[in-house]
């Protein structure tokens, strides 16, 4: 996450705005005060070493959680008033603060970044691989839990549909637990347990924040604190974005037409281009200015394929500002092509593939060509 999303991310402390009340039962007589939350304000959580403390938490005017909000957060967070589904998660913000605000009148105060969601959940709403659900109930239904976490992941998500891989960790029944208190990351991944209990109201007590998924390392939270969290999350997130990348169909075109014709064995580095970038392409025709010209009328290069694709098919290229490559263009490749960094030994070069076709759509923006030659193949290829 980046300073802006944090920011954005962020409540503020109103515990200590609170007033306080006299509330009467009947007359003067028969009261007493009560406190009286800040107004606009909800009862989060902060995550401490042992345990999570309540608080009283603001969101800034200036703050726009809701561009930075997961999907799941919108569907089940107290942060937002228009959700719905019928559970409501508070938010859990992170042990130390990520900026310190100087609230007119009020004083100073700290803002927190959310990390979690805390909440009691149905067990029909936890979401486990099919066959890690269990007929359990009572004390073996709560080490159930636990083993899943230690092993594989969990969700919490309402409403699931009874199809797939995926369903309900358990049903109610007469004896419980039917219902756990969970700490739950921004996407409805389960990081905690804290408590666990039947139909009826309150929750037998666990330790505090003890059982956390084997996926995190087996870390617990009561050590390690929020930034865990954050970290993880900027990991997930990461690892999601790689997923994505690896499923474009441009990098699937280069793994599959991967290739050693020379037996060279060059160390290959594969990436997706996210904007326009500038390689360097020789030419290689006896006519270089018909080739230029030809280039940049058509606005794309062919694919060398078969023999002449030493390592693969696609456009080969330097990367921009290679010197010694004889005859030149330099190249803007627009977003979305796939490009592969062949070393071998000192030397390397690039071979460039777009998601489907025979050419690479390009735009020449420099040449070491000779202004004569450019112009006679202008006039041949017109």
């Amino acid at each position: 996450m980046d300073y802006e999303a944090i920011a954005n991310r962020s409540l503020l402390d109103a515990t200590l705005w609170a007033r306080q009340e006299w509330e009467t039962v009947g007359d003067n007589a028969h009261g007493g005060r009560v406190r009286v939350p800040f107004e606009d304000s909800l009862q989060g959580f902060q995550l401490l070493p042992t345990q999570m403390r309540p608080l009283d938490l603001y969101r800034a005017q200036s703050t726009k959680f809701e561009d930075f909000a997961t999907r799941w957060e919108k569907r089940y967070s107290l942060l937002f008033a228009n959700r719905s589904t019928k559970m409501s998660l508070a938010p859990v913000v992170d042990q130390k603060p990520f900026y310190t605000y100087d609230y007119p009148i009020l004083g100073k105060f700290a803002a927190y970044p959310v990390i979690g969601h805390f909440g009691r959940v149905p067990v029909e709403n936890i979401i486990v691989r099919r066959k890690f659900a269990t007929e359990n109930d009572s004390v073996r239904r709560i080490k159930d839990l636990r083993a899943i976490l230690d092993q594989d992941i969990a969700y919490v998500e309402e409403d699931y549909p009874n199809a797939g891989d995926w369903g309900p960790f358990a049903h109610f029944n007469n004896v419980g637990p039917n219902y756990f208190e969970l700490l739950i990351d921004p996407e409805g991944q389960i990081l905690a347990i804290q408590g666990s209990g039947g139909s009826e109201p309150g929750l037998e007590s666990e330790d505090p924040l003890s059982y956390v998924m084997a996926g995190y390392g087996l870390l617990k939270l009561a050590t390690k604190g929020g930034r865990v969290v954050l970290k993880l999350l900027a990991q997930r997130a990461a690892r999601k974005a790689a997923g994505r990348i690896a499923a474009n169909p441009a990098m699937i075109r280069l793994e599959k037409t991967i290739v050693d014709l020379q037996g060279k064995s060059p160390i290959r580095t594969a990436e997706l281009l996210t904007s326009s970038r500038i390689f360097r392409h020789t030419l290689t025709s006896e006519l270089k200015g018909v080739s230029y010209a030809r280039i940049e009328m058509e606005g794309s290069l062919r694919l060398s394929t078969g023999a002449a694709a030493h390592f693969g098919e696609g456009v080969y290229a330097w990367n921009a500002g290679a010197t010694g490559v004889g005859t030149y263009i330099d190249i803007e490749v627009a977003a979305g092509a796939a490009v592969e960094t062949l070393k071998v030994g000192a030397q390397s070069w690039v071979r460039i593939v777009p998601a489907q076709g025979a050419v690479l759509s390009v735009r020449i923006v420099a040449t070491n060509l000779a202004a004569e030659a450019i112009e006679m193949g202008r006039k041949l290829v017109r």
